[in-house]
């Protein structure tokens, strides 16, 4: 059983060892075995590949690569990190709070959750604050 996390770009402001060992502990809860690769860049960056991949003209916090049903167990994770100090910003959360909802939303994708409707919205979110309650319990 493949479980690992890689970063790229990881940003400086945050605790890669903490956020990590966290993340595969998520992994776990979720039944995923796989390699995540984290990366991260500017929202431009994101932005290019929205537009090629998913012909979306728009900013978004992240963007998820899924590579089992090429027959790897790999994903990768984009992420944008001025997203996550802007979201965090307007939340009124700290940017680490921010960062660690947006890779775990990322893994709840991975693990089938989606949130193209607002029942699967509120679901995902409170999966995600599940998690995050359990990062500020452990870290």
């Amino acid at each position: 059983m493949i479980r690992e996390i890689d970063f790229i770009n990881f940003p400086n402001w945050a605790d890669d060892s903490a956020i990590r060992a966290w993340l595969l502990s998520e992994m776990e809860v979720l039944n995923l075995s796989l390699e995540v690769v984290y990366s991260f860049m500017s929202d431009e960056e994101l932005l290019k590949l929205n537009k090629e991949h998913l012909n979306h003209d728009t900013y978004t916090d992240i963007i998820t690569y899924d590579f089992r049903s090429d027959g790897l167990e790999e994903a990768n994770l984009c992420i944008s990190y001025e997203r996550i100090i802007d979201n965090a910003f307007t939340f009124k959360v700290s940017n680490t709070n921010e960062l660690c909802r947006v890779c775990v939303h990322g893994l709840l994708h991975l693990a089938g959750y989606d949130d193209k409707d607002e029942a699967s919205k509120a679901e995902m979110r409170n999966q995600e604050q599940l998690a995050l309650n359990r990062f500020h319990v452990e870290h």
